[in-house]
């Protein structure tokens, strides 16, 4: 399989046929993971991948094509506190509430952040023995604060993901960044990057029983 071949929204495509709800973000990962290998048998898929220059960065999906390229997904799974029965699996799920939008946010970004950094160090002209062909980060979520952004005094708005937004080339700091004790570094994207969310599933008619997801793409070096 070439890493050219590979294609996200089908992908994502393959687990809305399949689930609608997940019980958590690991659910979730091993879902995503389940897909490319039945979608893409001859790539490699390795979870949690730890890179050699980086012994702290672990990508929750690494997919190997033709051994040599990769192409790295990091994932976000965020719930608001619901009960929802499943049609397309019969369970029920009870998620919780994972409020902190402004952290989720944050972190999102550093996702786009860290495989740009992945990218950068798995070049050809490093002397990489991988070729970065592409990246990507997927975003799930029955909370629709995500999509409707932040306001503009929030301390977090230059991190919001505000549907049909853009974050460009540059530096995301805090409003204030003496109030925040965690995650004080900015965030540094090298690329432009447009936030556009989409409808992953309506699991029941009702608050919190639709998910939404964005997903970007991190694209390969012009060399």
């Amino acid at each position: 399989m070439k890493a050219k071949e590979f294609n996200i929204n089908d992908v994502i495509d393959y687990i809305k046929a399949r689930r609608d709800v997940f019980t958590s973000e690991a659910d979730f990962q091993l879902e995503i993971g389940w897909a490319i290998k039945e979608k893409y048998p001859e790539a490699e898929v390795r979870m949690e991948y730890c890179p050699e220059f980086n012994g702290n960065m672990h990508i929750d999906i690494m997919v190997f094509c033709d051994k040599k390229q990769i192409i790295p997904i990091e994932l976000k799974y965020k719930t608001k506190k619901c009960n929802l029965k499943s049609d397309k699996d019969e369970f029920s799920y009870q998620l919780k509430n994972q409020g902190a939008v402004n952290n989720s946010c944050y972190d999102y970004l550093k996702d786009i952040q860290r495989i740009e950094e992945l990218r950068d160090n798995f070049s050809k002209q490093n002397g990489s023995e991988f070729e970065f062909e592409k990246g990507f980060t997927v975003f799930l979520t029955n909370n629709e604060s995500y999509k409707k952004g932040a306001k503009e005094a929030c301390e977090y708005r230059e991190f919001s993901l505000k549907d049909n937004s853009d974050k460009g080339i540059g530096e995301f700091s805090w409003k204030n960044k003496d109030n925040k004790k965690s995650r004080k570094t900015p965030i540094r994207l090298k690329d432009n990057y447009h936030i556009e969310w989409h409808e992953y599933s309506q699991a029941e008619d009702k608050t919190g029983g639709t998910f939404y997801y964005l997903y970007n793409e991190i694209k390969k070096l012009n060399v």
